[in-house]
């Protein structure tokens, strides 16, 4: 099992880019709003008090999937230091059951994510919309690949989201599925 684990700030085309690359590929996307919204659905202003259950239900479906040699792409906001125990509990449910986790670290210029945090198809999954919260968020949290990983580095201010699926293929060596050409 193989978990394609994208990160980086929001607004850098996370799940823009995975929806693509599942497409591409075949492998399914578990992206991180599936959890999140699920457990704000059922706790609504309360999420944040009860976030270790979207944590919770991440990984038994890392674990779950690894089992079961399912792959994975994963969409995760990587908030810094804060977040790699987070991070750590992820990678040990797939490599605990013979998974590999393989990082791939989306970023952009500031100036690109904040012209692009109000897109409407960021409304879908009740994104972050402010380009002030944003803006404070990367005063507060940055854009810091995960330090004790090696991720294959986009920059989606280069690259359209087709440019760089085709790259991430490439540099992963992930087969296309015949499927869906």
């Amino acid at each position: 099992m193989k978990l394609i684990f994208m990160y980086g700030p929001p607004a850098t085309g996370k799940l823009t880019i995975a929806e693509k690359l599942s497409d591409l590929t075949g492998i399914p996307l578990f992206h991180n709003h599936i959890s999140r919204d699920l457990v704000k659905d059922i706790y609504g202003d309360e999420l944040s008090s009860n976030y270790s259950l979207v944590h919770k239900i991440r990984n038994d479906v890392f674990s779950y999937c690894a089992e079961h040699n399912t792959d994975l792409i994963f969409t995760f906001v990587y908030g810094g230091a804060v977040d790699d125990e987070i991070v750590k509990q992820h990678m040990d449910s797939i490599e605990a059951n013979g998974g590999e986790v393989i990082f791939v670290k989306l970023t952009a210029k500031q100036e690109d994510l904040l012209k692009r945090v109000n897109n409407e198809s960021r409304k879908r999954y009740k994104k972050l919309l402010d380009a002030e919260i944003l803006e404070d968020f990367l005063k507060s949290s940055g854009d810091f690949p995960i330090p004790f990983v090696s991720s294959l580095l986009v920059n989606t201010s280069e690259l359209e989201p087709e440019e760089a699926v085709k790259y991430i293929v490439s540099e992963l060596k992930l087969e296309e599925n015949t499927s869906s050409k």
